[in-house]
């Protein structure tokens, strides 16, 4: 099976950050997949009696998906979706630089007093760098509008709250120097630690509270509070939940380069995954085990925080591993690696068709008769609608289709509400003699008639040349 350019049309593709979004739907269709438990009628509730409605199978199955699953699959989903806005950013503002290169004559530059040269290159970068942070922003409100529809249906959108993220910080993201990044994913990560250590004194030692919510009204009002739900998480997911610092990470994996690449680099993505995933796992035993009601581990006031920390970790050890399995740009896959990509290329669709295929189920379910459904079962359904889902996508593969109807739409939405942005202007230097800029007129003049940059500023095509995170 074939792939294309990640970078370009005509270039070999990337696998890897493909191969890590189709694994990262199978986890995130087994952590979305207890929400969709509560609208049975015989639910049990959050305590004991929700632990004691699940057999051997049940708990065994909740304790893996606790250390692999549970809090490691939307940081995973967070570092991919940085490492995808960082690329979007360079690519975009590589192509900025081109584009006004091509408007200034090389004699030109040669004649430039380098004080001249330096102001020139400072113009040039603050453009690149806005123009790209632009897109990152614009593509964020997109996102935003998706995830507000799809809350209707699914309070426990995640599309939303990653919209936000770009919208608050596209000139973070877009930044060289790695302080900005740090700065803001620390101070988001103390708060975030802060609620989660509050929410964890409230839990206390009760087990289950997770699993179970009790019973889900299904009327006419339901896409009203499914909505005000949407509403109150998405900002919380961004404050509370570990998605910022995240995805600065992910901005720092893609500047590292190591994913686009794993080549030559298998000791330290080894040694990254063996450290990560057993640090995910090490975190969120205490916490499990005080879920089941297995061993007496203290209260969740520290339990709880460790588990949600340890899955950046997690996370961060899957992302690794998946990286050793996508491999080195090339242009054939095996059948594992391909099917994983042609899922990756149509993530948000896959997303949203999770969505879309788990209220079929679970509806058809209920107007048969079922009462209630064993976590175990609902795992084995959601790695079924999962499989389900990637089969389409390698179908759609199969027939040149290159991404899904979501990616399509809001590749479009973006290009289409695309502003004009004039080149930056030349101006000369105050203070230095006008013969030592003779020859410079002329680049000053390159802004008076302005001319929009042709990436993502202008077509939609030029965008379609560009890999964006879905």
């Amino acid at each position: 099976m074939h792939t294309l350019s990640f970078t370009g049309e005509h270039q070999l593709r990337y696998p890897a950050p493909d191969v890590a979004r189709g694994f990262m739907l199978a986890l995130i269709a087994l952590a979305n997949v207890p929400f969709w438990l509560s609208y049975f009628p015989e639910t049990p509730q959050a305590g004991h009696a929700a632990l004691e409605a699940m057999n051997g199978a049940d708990q065994w199955w909740y304790l893996v998906r606790t250390l692999f699953v549970d809090r490691r699959a939307y940081p995973l989903f967070s570092l991919l979706f940085g490492f995808g806005m960082a690329i979007m950013a360079s690519r975009t503002m590589e192509r900025e630089r081109r584009a006004i290169e091509q408007n200034v004559p090389a004699e030109v530059v040669a004649g430039w007093h380098p004080v001249q040269r330096q102001i020139v290159e400072e113009s040039i970068e603050r453009h690149v760098r806005r123009t790209a942070s632009r897109l990152i922003r614009r593509r964020g409100w997109w996102m935003l509008a998706f995830g507000l529809l799809h809350g209707i249906v699914f309070s426990g959108d995640i599309i939303g709250a990653y919209g936000l993220v770009a919208v608050i910080f596209a000139e973070v993201i877009v930044m060289r120097r790695a302080w900005a990044r740090i700065l803001a994913g620390s101070l988001v990560a103390v708060l975030s630690m802060s609620g989660l250590w509050m929410g964890g004194a409230m839990i206390g030692r009760e087990p289950m509270v997770l699993e179970y919510h009790g019973p889900m009204p299904l009327n006419a009002w339901y896409p009203l509070v499914s909505f005000g739900s949407w509403i109150v998480a998405t900002p919380a997911t961004v404050l509370t939940a570990l998605v910022v610092p995240c995805v600065m990470i992910g901005v720092g994996v893609a500047r590292w380069g190591l994913l686009q690449d794993p080549r030559g680099r298998g000791a330290l993505l080894s040694g990254i995954a063996a450290c990560g995933l057993g640090i995910g796992v090490l975190g969120g035993l205490p916490f499990a085990l005080m879920q089941l009601d297995w061993a007496f581990v203290g209260s969740a006031a520290w339990s709880y925080p460790i588990f949600h920390a340890s899955g950046v970790a997690g996370a961060c050890g899957w992302l690794a591993l998946l990286a050793l399995v996508g491999g080195g740009p090339r242009e054939n896959l095996g059948t594992v690696c391909a099917f994983l990509s042609a899922i990756g290329r149509r993530s948000m669709t896959a997303y949203l068709s999770q969505t879309v295929i788990f209220i079929l189920i679970f509806s058809v379910l209920g107007a048969c008769g079922v009462r209630s459904l064993g976590v175990a079962v609902s795992g084995l359904i959601a790695l079924g609608v999962w499989a389900l889902i990637g089969l389409g996508c390698v179908i759609a593969e199969a027939f040149g289709s290159s991404r899904g109807p979501a990616e399509w739409a809001l590749r479009w939405l973006v290009a289409k509400s695309a502003k004009k942005m004039p080149m930056p202007a030349f101006v000369p230097v105050p203070g230095v003699r006008s013969d030592v800029l003779a020859g410079v007129t002329q680049a000053s003049l390159v802004a008076a008639d302005p001319v929009v940059a042709p990436s993502a500023e202008r077509s939609g095509s030029a965008q379609g040349s560009m890999r964006e995170s879905e």
